[in-house]
Protein backbone atom coordinates (compact mmCIF):
# COMPACT_ATOMS: atom_id res chain seq x y z
CA UNK A 1 0.00 0.00 0.00
CA UNK A 2 1.25 3.48 -0.85
CA UNK A 3 1.24 5.93 2.06
CA UNK A 4 1.34 9.58 1.01
CA UNK A 5 2.66 11.45 4.02
CA UNK A 6 3.23 15.03 5.13
CA UNK A 7 4.25 16.41 8.51
CA UNK A 8 4.29 19.82 10.19
CA UNK A 9 7.06 20.67 12.63
CA UNK A 10 7.95 23.24 15.31
CA UNK A 11 11.04 23.98 17.41
CA UNK A 12 11.66 22.13 20.65
CA UNK A 13 8.96 22.70 23.24
CA UNK A 14 11.14 21.69 26.16
CA UNK A 15 10.86 24.35 28.91
CA UNK A 16 14.61 25.05 28.70
CA UNK A 17 14.82 25.04 24.89
CA UNK A 18 15.12 28.78 24.38
CA UNK A 19 17.59 29.19 27.24
CA UNK A 20 19.72 26.36 25.84
CA UNK A 21 19.82 28.02 22.44
CA UNK A 22 20.77 31.34 24.04
CA UNK A 23 23.89 29.75 25.54
CA UNK A 24 25.29 29.23 22.04
CA UNK A 25 24.40 32.63 20.57
CA UNK A 26 27.34 34.81 19.65
CA UNK A 27 27.69 38.21 17.94
CA UNK A 28 28.64 38.17 14.25
CA UNK A 29 32.36 37.79 13.69
CA UNK A 30 32.33 40.97 11.62
CA UNK A 31 31.83 43.03 14.79
CA UNK A 32 35.22 43.96 16.22
CA UNK A 33 34.70 47.06 18.37
CA UNK A 34 33.65 46.58 21.99
CA UNK A 35 30.86 49.15 21.71
CA UNK A 36 29.46 47.44 18.58
CA UNK A 37 29.47 44.06 20.32
CA UNK A 38 27.78 45.54 23.39
CA UNK A 39 25.13 47.16 21.20
CA UNK A 40 24.48 43.82 19.48
CA UNK A 41 23.97 42.08 22.81
CA UNK A 42 21.61 44.83 23.94
CA UNK A 43 19.57 45.18 20.76
CA UNK A 44 19.84 42.05 18.63
CA UNK A 45 20.72 39.05 20.81
CA UNK A 46 17.11 38.24 21.73
CA UNK A 47 16.02 38.25 18.09
CA UNK A 48 18.99 36.11 17.10
CA UNK A 49 18.08 33.62 19.83
CA UNK A 50 14.48 33.46 18.63
CA UNK A 51 15.58 32.92 15.03
CA UNK A 52 18.01 30.16 15.98
CA UNK A 53 15.36 28.46 18.11
CA UNK A 54 12.75 28.58 15.34
CA UNK A 55 15.19 26.95 12.92
CA UNK A 56 14.96 23.79 15.02
CA UNK A 57 11.70 23.09 13.21
CA UNK A 58 13.86 22.26 10.18
CA UNK A 59 16.66 20.36 11.93
CA UNK A 60 15.39 16.93 10.89
CA UNK A 61 14.12 15.91 14.32
CA UNK A 62 17.14 16.29 16.58
CA UNK A 63 15.51 19.06 18.63
CA UNK A 64 12.50 19.98 16.49
CA UNK A 65 9.15 18.31 17.10
CA UNK A 66 6.23 17.06 15.00
CA UNK A 67 2.88 18.64 15.78
CA UNK A 68 0.80 17.33 12.87
CA UNK A 69 0.86 14.25 10.63
CA UNK A 70 -1.32 13.68 7.56
CA UNK A 71 -1.61 10.55 5.45
CA UNK A 72 -3.71 9.37 2.54
CA UNK A 73 -3.60 6.13 0.58
CA UNK A 74 -4.67 7.98 -2.56
CA UNK A 75 -7.71 5.75 -2.79
CA UNK A 76 -10.20 7.45 -0.50
CA UNK A 77 -8.72 6.95 2.94
CA UNK A 78 -7.41 10.07 4.67
CA UNK A 79 -6.07 10.62 8.17
CA UNK A 80 -4.72 13.70 9.91
CA UNK A 81 -4.05 14.66 13.52
CA UNK A 82 -2.67 17.89 14.95
CA UNK A 83 -1.75 17.95 18.64
CA UNK A 84 -2.49 21.10 20.57
CA UNK A 85 -0.23 22.76 23.12
CA UNK A 86 -0.86 21.10 26.44
CA UNK A 87 -2.71 18.24 24.73
CA UNK A 88 -1.39 14.90 23.52
CA UNK A 89 2.35 14.41 23.58
CA UNK A 90 4.43 13.96 20.45
CA UNK A 91 4.88 10.29 21.38
CA UNK A 92 1.11 9.80 21.46
CA UNK A 93 0.79 11.46 18.04
CA UNK A 94 3.48 9.20 16.55
CA UNK A 95 1.93 6.06 18.01
CA UNK A 96 -1.53 7.07 16.80
CA UNK A 97 -0.18 7.46 13.28
CA UNK A 98 1.56 4.08 13.31
CA UNK A 99 -1.53 2.39 14.76
CA UNK A 100 -3.69 3.98 12.06
CA UNK A 101 -1.45 2.64 9.29
CA UNK A 102 -1.56 -0.86 10.73
CA UNK A 103 -5.34 -0.58 11.05
CA UNK A 104 -5.64 0.33 7.37
CA UNK A 105 -3.56 -2.67 6.38
CA UNK A 106 -5.52 -5.07 8.54
CA UNK A 107 -8.79 -3.75 7.13
CA UNK A 108 -7.46 -4.24 3.61
CA UNK A 109 -6.36 -7.79 4.47
CA UNK A 110 -9.83 -8.61 5.78
CA UNK A 111 -11.41 -7.23 2.61
CA UNK A 112 -9.09 -9.14 0.28
CA UNK A 113 -8.38 -12.36 2.15
CA UNK A 114 -10.94 -12.49 4.93
CA UNK A 115 -8.50 -12.21 7.84
CA UNK A 116 -6.46 -9.37 9.32
CA UNK A 117 -3.23 -11.41 9.47
CA UNK A 118 -3.24 -12.25 5.76
CA UNK A 119 -0.61 -9.63 4.94
CA UNK A 120 2.27 -8.26 7.02
CA UNK A 121 1.23 -5.06 8.77
CA UNK A 122 4.40 -3.25 7.66
CA UNK A 123 4.01 -3.91 3.92
CA UNK A 124 3.86 -0.26 2.88
CA UNK A 125 5.60 2.15 0.51
CA UNK A 126 5.79 5.68 1.93
CA UNK A 127 5.81 8.64 -0.46
CA UNK A 128 6.41 12.30 0.40
CA UNK A 129 7.69 15.52 -1.12
CA UNK A 130 11.30 16.00 -0.01
CA UNK A 131 10.75 12.62 1.59
CA UNK A 132 14.13 12.37 3.31
CA UNK A 133 13.04 15.28 5.51
CA UNK A 134 9.56 14.02 6.45
CA UNK A 135 10.43 10.35 6.81
CA UNK A 136 13.75 11.05 8.51
CA UNK A 137 12.01 13.39 10.96
CA UNK A 138 9.42 10.73 11.78
CA UNK A 139 12.11 8.10 12.29
CA UNK A 140 14.24 10.27 14.58
CA UNK A 141 11.31 11.38 16.74
CA UNK A 142 10.26 7.75 17.15
CA UNK A 143 13.80 6.97 18.31
CA UNK A 144 13.78 9.92 20.73
CA UNK A 145 10.52 8.77 22.35
CA UNK A 146 11.15 5.03 22.23
CA UNK A 147 8.20 4.46 19.88
CA UNK A 148 8.42 1.19 17.98
CA UNK A 149 9.53 1.97 14.43
CA UNK A 150 7.58 0.12 11.73
CA UNK A 151 9.58 -1.77 9.10
CA UNK A 152 8.42 0.53 6.32
CA UNK A 153 10.00 3.57 8.03
CA UNK A 154 13.62 2.82 7.11
CA UNK A 155 15.42 5.79 8.58
CA UNK A 156 18.16 8.08 7.24
CA UNK A 157 19.97 5.27 5.39
CA UNK A 158 16.90 4.49 3.27
CA UNK A 159 17.15 4.71 -0.52
CA UNK A 160 14.85 6.86 -2.62
CA UNK A 161 13.00 4.83 -5.22
CA UNK A 162 13.64 1.63 -3.32
CA UNK A 163 12.55 2.17 0.28
CA UNK A 164 10.37 5.21 -0.37
CA UNK A 165 9.10 7.52 -3.09
CA UNK A 166 9.97 11.21 -3.37
CA UNK A 167 7.94 13.41 -5.71
CA UNK A 168 10.54 16.16 -5.51
CA UNK A 169 13.42 13.90 -6.47
CA UNK A 170 11.50 12.17 -9.25
CA UNK A 171 10.79 15.55 -10.82
CA UNK A 172 13.87 17.62 -10.03
CA UNK A 173 16.57 14.97 -9.72
CA UNK A 174 18.98 14.12 -6.95
CA UNK A 175 20.09 17.13 -4.91
CA UNK A 176 17.71 19.53 -6.70
CA UNK A 177 14.69 21.31 -5.23
CA UNK A 178 11.18 22.22 -6.33
CA UNK A 179 8.38 23.19 -3.97
CA UNK A 180 5.23 21.09 -3.90
CA UNK A 181 3.05 24.07 -4.85
CA UNK A 182 5.28 24.90 -7.84
CA UNK A 183 5.21 21.27 -8.99
CA UNK A 184 1.42 21.13 -8.72
CA UNK A 185 1.22 24.32 -10.79
CA UNK A 186 3.52 22.85 -13.47
CA UNK A 187 1.36 19.73 -13.71
CA UNK A 188 -1.96 21.61 -13.68
CA UNK A 189 -2.98 20.16 -10.33
CA UNK A 190 -4.84 22.04 -7.55
CA UNK A 191 -2.59 24.05 -5.26
CA UNK A 192 -2.28 22.73 -1.68
CA UNK A 193 -1.74 26.36 -0.63
CA UNK A 194 -5.08 27.58 -1.99
CA UNK A 195 -6.25 28.58 1.49
CA UNK A 196 -3.34 31.03 1.77
CA UNK A 197 -1.38 29.11 4.38
CA UNK A 198 2.20 27.91 4.02
CA UNK A 199 4.80 26.22 6.17
CA UNK A 200 6.27 29.47 7.46
CA UNK A 201 2.99 30.19 9.27
CA UNK A 202 2.59 26.83 11.01
CA UNK A 203 4.39 27.58 14.26
CA UNK A 204 2.64 30.90 14.88
CA UNK A 205 -0.75 29.39 14.00
CA UNK A 206 -0.02 26.55 16.38
CA UNK A 207 0.88 28.96 19.17
CA UNK A 208 -2.45 30.69 18.47
CA UNK A 209 -4.28 27.38 18.92
CA UNK A 210 -5.37 27.04 15.29
CA UNK A 211 -4.97 23.27 15.03
CA UNK A 212 -7.93 22.90 12.65
CA UNK A 213 -6.28 25.13 10.04
CA UNK A 214 -2.95 23.33 10.43
CA UNK A 215 -4.59 19.92 10.07
CA UNK A 216 -6.45 21.05 6.95
CA UNK A 217 -3.27 22.46 5.41
CA UNK A 218 -1.32 19.33 6.36
CA UNK A 219 -3.85 16.98 4.76
CA UNK A 220 -4.01 19.10 1.60
CA UNK A 221 -0.25 18.69 1.22
CA UNK A 222 -0.50 14.91 1.62
CA UNK A 223 -3.30 14.78 -0.93
CA UNK A 224 -1.24 16.92 -3.32
CA UNK A 225 1.67 14.48 -2.98
CA UNK A 226 -0.69 11.64 -3.96
CA UNK A 227 -1.99 13.59 -6.96
CA UNK A 228 1.54 14.38 -8.17
CA UNK A 229 2.70 10.78 -7.70
CA UNK A 230 -0.24 9.42 -9.68
CA UNK A 231 0.36 11.96 -12.44
CA UNK A 232 4.01 10.97 -12.70
CA UNK A 233 3.00 7.31 -12.87
CA UNK A 234 0.84 8.01 -15.92
CA UNK A 235 3.92 8.94 -17.94
CA UNK A 236 6.13 6.20 -16.52
CA UNK A 237 8.27 8.51 -14.41
CA UNK A 238 7.88 6.30 -11.35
Amino acid sequence: MNLFIDIETVPSQHPDALATVALNIRPPGTLKKAESIAAWWANEADQATQEAWRKQALDGGTQGEIISIACTDGDGRDWVACRAQGGDTEAVLLQSFIDMVEGWTQAEAVQVAGRASAFPVDDHFPVAHNAAFDLGFLWRRCVVHGVRIPKWLRGPMARAGWDYGDTMQVWAGYGKFIGLDALCSALGLPSPKADGMDGSQVFDRWLAGDCDAIARYNLQDAQAVAAVWHRLQLVGAV
